[in-house]
């Protein structure tokens, strides 16, 4: 699938734009390292297990580098504007399906499931509402409860009360890769789709 198919359909930017104001956690219109360094040590707060900080540390820095800053070098002077990041994406998940779409599953695969090991503090195998809500505070900065319900209900397709790991992965892989109709009915992981 072209970037340009990505980049016509309203229902991928909005995703891709709210995603941007989530991680624009200085909101400075710019996306930076910084930025996700700080992601890095807010999710790190969440975790009993200081052995997984460098694992969370190098999930964010390449998740900057290789997906919002496009696979370039970074540093502290890179900056990746709401428009540079749709373009950036589209240009990544569209390269990425053309040339080796089981390796881009894999890699979303492998990066989402350390999320859901992030957020299932507990260990039980299942993200619980209270965990989830935990989780998109200090993932953005905000409580939100409502917020945080709507994206965990979105999340947990089989209504059981609580988010298994194939729900969880299943739920970003669509976020990311599949383009959604004007009635998009996905998964929405960071919760309301903002207007512009």
């Amino acid at each position: 699938m072209s970037p340009e198919k990505f980049l016509s359909s309203s229902v991928w930017r909005a995703r891709m734009k709210t995603y941007f104001k989530l991680m624009d956690v200085d909101k400075n219109g710019v996306l930076t390292l910084s930025d996700f360094e700080e992601i890095a040590n807010r999710l790190i707060q969440l975790q009993n297990d200081s052995s997984k900080n460098e694992d969370i540390r190098e999930m964010c820095h390449s998740l900057f580098q290789y997906f919002i800053a496009g696979g370039g070098p970074v540093d502290s002077n890179t900056q990746v504007s709401e428009e540079d990041l749709i373009t950036n994406v589209a240009k990544t998940v569209s390269l990425s399906l053309a040339e080796s779409p089981d390796k881009i599953y894999e890699v979303g695969r492998h990066k989402n499931e350390l999320f859901f090991d992030i957020i299932d503090t507990d260990h039980s195998g299942e993200i619980s509402r209270q965990e989830y809500r935990k989780y998109l505070a200090i993932y953005t900065g905000e409580e939100k409860p409502d917020n945080a319900d709507q994206a965990f209900d979105s999340i947990d397709s089989d209504g059981s009360g609580s988010i298994s790991r194939e729900e969880f992965v299943e739920a970003h892989i669509l976020y990311w890769f599949e383009i959604g109709g004007d009635q998009d009915n996905s998964p929405l992981p960071y919760g309301q789709l903002v207007d512009s």
